[in-house]
């Protein structure tokens, strides 16, 4: 985009748990024509911003590039963490705009996301996210590749999602403790993840 005058940028952040580390994270603005890491500046100046678990509102200066065309990314940096989560994420700026020619990412893609708590016992979120309206399924099979439950099975729009598994059959029986797999099908997307429940 270009901005304006007087910019700014502001949004929510918050680490899901602590239990393996706060996230981390870096504000960058890049002016280069192309998307390249190493064309970022860090607003947030030479050292990571630690996300707690609780929401908390960042809002950084970008005024010293009033008037400019600029890329801007949040970077985050997951070592042995877990979920880092973003919300109302805006940009202010007296003036500028958008161009339309810029290349925009879809707001949602399709994606298998990982289940949360993992191990699990006796229950386990599933996250996933349709890129546009269609139909899914999510499956959970054994080791020998049979299938467990189906979670999942109906027409879905497009966005973030979730299933709660409760860790039974398909007959609402409890299963014995050991390696899963959840599998998510939407269109010509397929992914499969790996989790384990320990009793």
């Amino acid at each position: 985009m270009t901005l304006g005058t007087n910019s700014s940028i502001k949004f929510n952040a918050k680490s899901f748990t602590d239990v393996y580390g706060n996230e981390r994270f870096r504000v960058g603005v890049s002016t280069m024509p192309a998307i390249i890491p190493q064309g970022f500046q860090y607003v947030t100046g030479a050292n990571y911003v630690e996300a707690p678990t609780n929401w908390s509102e960042y809002i950084y200066d970008l005024s010293a590039y009033d008037g400019q065309e600029v890329y801007i990314a949040i970077r985050c940096v997951s070592d042995n963490a877990f979920v880092f989560m973003l919300d109302n994420f805006s940009i202010h700026s007296d003036g500028g705009s958008v161009s339309n020619e810029d290349i925009v990412a879809p707001a949602f893609a399709n994606a298998l996301k990982g289940n949360y708590p993992n191990p699990f016992n006796p229950e386990t979120t599933i996250r996933y996210s349709v890129r546009e309206a269609s139909d899914v399924s999510i499956e959970i099979y054994n080791l020998k590749g049979q299938l467990v439950n189906r979670l999942v099975n109906e027409h879905k729009a497009a966005g973030e999602h979730s299933v709660v598994w409760k860790g039974t059959d398909m007959n609402n029986r409890p299963v014995a403790s050991g390696v899963y797999f959840y599998k998510m099908n939407t269109g010509k997307f397929s992914a499969t993840k790996k989790m384990i429940m320990m009793k």
